[in-house]
């Protein structure tokens, strides 16, 4: 079993474990649904072939995001890839061409980024103007921390006590980093917790 059939499934768990909203569909079809125009690796192919997410939303305790399924995937785009112009949507001078939005919060400004020409995808974030960065070395790391995260938030902590006017609990992010420490390493570790909870 590859690293990234072995993530996926241990996302999967957990997403059932606490029914989590939406579900995972094993569509088989990503050379015939894949929009053209979009970047592709075979990490990526794996995640939308056999685990492709619909409906999926993750209450983080802070932001809720929620992970694009191929209809969703061009819209998801926007704003980064394609910006605005007056005739319409319009390539980006500054977007990578390799670099692919996979997660997002409801309304915008912090995309999970997937680079797709880089071997097993390493895996960026940002939020507001910050230039992206990586949270992890491989798709597979970081849906695995993801699922780690999710099991943490949704079964030891209360969902929506994970802060107060004081900030994230440390007992919280404690954990937090017990858990995906071992997967994304320091550094990774450090940056995906600043870009859930900072």
């Amino acid at each position: 079993m590859s690293d990234i059939e072995k993530a996926l499934k241990a996302l999967r768990l957990v997403h059932d474990k606490y029914q989590i909203t939406g579900r995972f569909v094993a569509s088989k079809d990503v050379a015939v649904r894949w929009p053209t125009e979009l970047p592709r690796s075979a990490e990526v192919d794996f995640l939308f072939n056999e685990y492709e997410p619909v409906g999926v939303k993750i209450e983080t305790g802070l932001t809720p995001l929620k992970l694009f399924d191929i209809a969703s995937l061009q819209k998801g785009q926007f704003g980064y890839r394609w910006i605005n112009a007056a005739s319409g949507a319009v390539l980006s001078d500054e977007w990578p061409v390799q670099d692919l939005v996979i997660m997002d919060d409801n309304g915008g400004g912090k995309p999970i980024i997937a680079v797709t020409d880089v071997d097993q995808t390493p895996v960026y974030a940002s939020y507001d103007v910050v230039a992206p960065f990586q949270v992890a070395d491989s798709l597979a790391d970081f849906i695995l921390a993801l699922s780690k995260m999710i099991d943490v938030v949704y079964g030891e902590f209360n969902i929506f006590d994970l802060s107060d006017d004081d900030g994230v609990s440390d007992a919280f992010l404690t954990r937090l980093q017990d858990e995906i420490g071992p997967v994304l390493g320091g550094e990774n570790t450090d940056r995906f917790v600043d870009y859930f909870y900072g």
